[in-house]
């Protein structure tokens, strides 16, 4: 008799692996139907997360938006449209479809993913469960930070070193991911050692890579190991898999 994964009991854990989900879904993820691309690839990614058992066993997700209704978290379950409970493990991961509209507050969005990320260690720390990992925060977005009417902010600036001392301390692990639309100067400013850039809308791409750098990441190597030693391998690996991509796909290597 075969069974689902879904169907496999989850054991109660000691520990904690922590991923955050920072997304853009302002107006440009309208063009081109981006946001569906983005949906697609989400519902899509939920089957890969449930083949990984040091996941299903220990991982929390939360997923944050900046854009249409301004940055909120969302109930990455699916059974509500706001969260009451940001993360949710990982067995229950099944977003709901995200809309698109509005500006683009990425800084307010990251702000706010930290904030809920540090009460959510609290916590978990009250109810004397550890974070053998460090938590992972990924931001995906097309485009470039905005203020509230729409023109382009450099907040991103003052924001950087936030997010440095966050990793200096070993407190989490940033890694920004960008697709068309974005721009190289703001993804390696706010993540210089864990940025990637895509040429076109690939969302199953990027992803792809944040599966990658989940594997890695939490390996119980890098537990202990610096930021930069952490990004380098993660780099590595990714491309590693960019390599594999395009030889599956017959570009050139």
């Amino acid at each position: 008799m075969t069974h689902s994964v879904d169907a496999l009991p989850i054991q109660p854990a000691k520990s904690r692996l922590l991923i955050t989900l920072v997304v853009d879904t302002s107006s440009s993820m309208l063009e081109d139907d981006r946001i569906g691309e983005l949906n697609q690839a989400l519902s899509e990614w939920r089957a890969e997360l449930m083949k990984d058992d040091h996941l299903r066993r220990h991982g929390e997700i939360a997923l944050v938006t900046f854009g249409n209704g301004h940055v909120q978290a969302v109930d990455p379950s699916g059974r509500t449209t706001q969260a009451t409970t940001p993360y949710v493990p990982i067995a229950e991961f099944s977003p709901p479809a995200l809309q698109a509209g509005g500006v683009t507050p990425m800084v307010e969005g990251l702000q706010y993913a930290l904030d809920l990320l540090a009460a959510r260690r609290q916590f978990l720390r009250k109810d004397g469960i550890g974070l053998v990992n460090r938590p992972l925060v990924y931001l995906i977005t097309d485009g470039v930070p905005t203020d509230s009417q729409g023109h382009r902010s450099d907040r991103w600036r003052a924001f950087a070193p936030a997010l440095r001392q966050q990793e200096n301390g070993k407190h989490l692990l940033f890694f920004a991911f960008g697709v068309k639309g974005a721009e190289a100067e703001v993804l390696s400013g706010l993540a210089p050692q864990s940025w990637r850039l895509l040429a076109d809308f690939n969302f199953a791409e990027v992803l792809t890579f944040v599966s990658a750098s989940i594997e890695t990441a939490a390996a119980a190597s890098a537990r202990s190991e610096p930021a930069e030693v952490v990004h380098a391998k993660v780099q590595d690996r990714l491309d590693k898999e960019s390599r594999m991509d395009r030889f599956l796909r017959g570009g050139p290597e």
